[in-house]
């Protein structure tokens, strides 16, 4: 299912969608912001079925819940929910509209990537394992953006073809590109979800 997100300086559409076969999604998804920051992240619950989504659902509803907390902290509280569940992997990107930067926490392979409009695409440092209630020291990147900035975060479903680089620095709009990524989906053989965004120009 694709959906459009239209927030303070900034447009996201997102796909989400369960492996051929199943009812129900590993993944889970939160976007939101307000006048200060713009909040995107994706979890993905270890394995497929009903314990991952499980999972994924207990992050997703902790960072909706805490949404103003720092990324580190709630990188922190999302852990302890998982305790006594599967597990999952996650990665939370958080906009910060005042200082312009963005702050990117990850733990597992939920890949991101982001095109500024004038350089080098960036893709943060990601690490490695995931998060189950086990302490773990939790790290944060600040990237500074540029009005016009674009990325893409994405689950393991999505097999990332060098062509998605040309759909994300020549984007007309984050609608437009997720089409064209997802027509180029072949196997649908995990639950798969990918977040577009891009942030405003200033007018």
């Amino acid at each position: 299912m694709i959906k459009h997100h239209q927030l303070q300086d900034m447009e996201v559409t997102s796909y989400h969608t369960a492996k051929k076969g199943n009812w129900c999604s590993g993944d889970a998804y939160y976007i939101a912001g307000d006048e200060d920051f713009v909040i995107c992240a994706i979890a993905d619950g270890l394995g497929s079925g009903e314990e991952a989504m499980e999972a994924s659902s207990a992050v997703i509803k902790c960072i909706e819940e805490h949404r103003e907390e720092s990324v580190e902290d709630l990188m922190a509280r999302c852990n302890n929910v998982l305790w006594h569940t599967r597990g999952a992997v996650l990665t939370i990107i958080k906009l910060d509209l005042s200082t312009r930067e963005i702050v990117y926490s990850n733990v597992g392979n939920i890949g991101c990537i982001f095109y500024p409009p004038s350089g080098k695409l960036v893709r943060p440092i990601p690490s490695r394992g995931y998060m189950s209630g086990r302490k773990h020291k939790f790290k944060s990147q600040r990237i500074p953006y540029e009005e016009g900035t674009t990325f893409i975060l994405y689950s393991d479903g999505l097999h990332f073809d060098p062509l998605f680089h040309a759909y994300m620095t020549a984007m007309p709009s984050t609608e437009k590109a997720m089409q064209q990524v997802i027509d180029r989906i072949s196997d649908q053989s995990d639950d798969t979800t990918i977040l577009i965004g891009k942030v405003a120009p200033e007018s």
